[in-house]
């Protein structure tokens, strides 16, 4: 479905929450009924009656307008489960992860996707050592699972996060200036001959996506791992960049790519239409070979044209998919494609330091989970994540 640009944006309403049909066939319905039944009975006293009923009618209908209009949780709220997961960063592994790495000018693309040319523990022999390095590192990571998979509930994870090449929204922040684009624009579904709802890659965006497809087509034949999974944001310009990097590499049959689409990985929710899905029919209809998780949803049910998520509510929607991840995934070696904020949400809930990433950016780490006991604590709500936008003059 294509907005136009003037279109205004509309809250999407939850299932259940349409008042008319909840007045017209719901419990209000029967009650008023029922009362009406009772004033044409015999020896009614019909003044009583009808007032009873009227106050009957306000009392129900202000019940359900406060439910309708009830504060809505940060996230949908997540199935129950009585336990969560701590992560520890591995260091040494990755120049990513080192306090001494430039995120500013720092390019994986030059530095093997920022792999720490050293030695390993499993490096036992002349023949291990003058193997090359990224299947002496699978090696070394096959060791750690194998140590800390004697305690149940703990598993090492190289997780590879990418964020997406660049979309037209990107293109109108720096058109327009960020206080222009957060304060007006980031709000509409473009302007100028620009579109940026749920926005889709540019041509550069495009070649960032085949730069980092080549990169991966001249390090497997060196060992580098295929990802045993690869999971996607629900938005547009994550699901180009994950094809465009991964679609038509040399993957093993046993690896294929075969992306997950999970909507907790997407970017912060809310007001900026850049960051609203298409309808899960429409993703499914132009990008057919995608798999949507069981409980995705044809509407976009997240997005508040007037709430923008905070960071809180943010780390803590990543850190109930890397839950979901740790608890449900087998596998090793997860690529995840998503958002420049997502990512920044990811590793503060992993304990990684900052490390901000350029559109087509991609930064390993080297993760080990421990299952414990005790749901993870939901934050309170809080206030829109929004700019100070006092004085400005569009």
């Amino acid at each position: 479905m294509t907005l136009s640009e003037n279109e205004p944006n509309q809250r999407l309403r939850p299932p259940g929450q349409d008042l008319e049909r909840i007045i017209c066939t719901g419990p209000l319905h029967t009650m008023l009924l029922a009362s009406l039944r009772q004033q044409n009975t015999p020896n009614s006293n019909t003044p009583i009656r009808i007032l009873s009923t009227f106050i009957i009618a306000l009392i129900l209908l202000y019940l359900y307008k406060s439910m309708s209009s009830a504060p809505k949780p940060p996230i949908p709220a997540p199935p129950t489960q009585n336990f969560h997961y701590e992560y520890t960063v591995h260091k040494g592994l990755f120049l990513q992860s080192e306090d001494d790495t430039d995120d500013a000018s720092f390019d994986f693309r030059k530095h093997n996707f920022g792999l720490v040319d050293r030695l390993y523990p499993t490096d036992g022999s002349t023949d291990e050592e003058g193997r090359e390095q990224w299947r002496r590192f699978e090696r070394y990571i096959r060791s750690l699972n194998e140590s800390v998979g004697k305690e149940e509930g703990r598993s090492v994870k190289v997780l590879l996060l990418g964020r997406h090449g660049q979309g037209w929204h990107n293109v109108a922040e720096t058109k327009y200036g960020t206080r222009a684009w957060d304060c007006h624009y980031a709000a509409l579904n473009g302007s100028d001959g620009l579109t940026w709802s749920d926005a889709h890659l540019t041509p550069l965006g495009h070649q960032q996506a085949l730069d980092v497809h080549t990169l991966w087509s001249t390090q497997l034949p060196h060992g580098l791992p295929p990802p045993d999974t690869h999971y996607l944001s629900p938005l547009t310009r994550a699901i180009q960049t994950a094809d465009l990097t991964f679609s038509h590499l040399p993957l093993p049959p046993h690896k294929p790519y075969t992306p997950l689409v999970k909507e907790l990985l997407r970017e912060a929710l809310g007001i900026h239409t850049c960051d609203r899905r298409s309808t899960r029919s429409h993703l499914a209809t132009t990008h057919p070979h995608l798999t949507f998780e069981p409980a995705f949803t044809e509407q976009d049910e997240l997005w508040d044209p007037q709430y923008r998520e905070p960071r809180g509510a943010r780390r803590y929607r990543v850190a109930m998919l890397l839950d979901d991840v740790w608890e449900h995934d087998g596998g090793v070696w997860i690529s995840m494609t998503a958002h420049s904020g997502a990512i920044a949400s990811l590793l503060e809930s992993l304990g990684h330091r900052a490390f901000a990433l350029e559109t087509g950016g991609v930064i390993p780490v080297v993760v080990e989970g421990r299952r414990v006991e005790g749901a993870r604590r939901v934050p309170e709500r809080e206030p829109s994540d929004e700019p100070d936008c006092e004085g400005w003059e569009g």
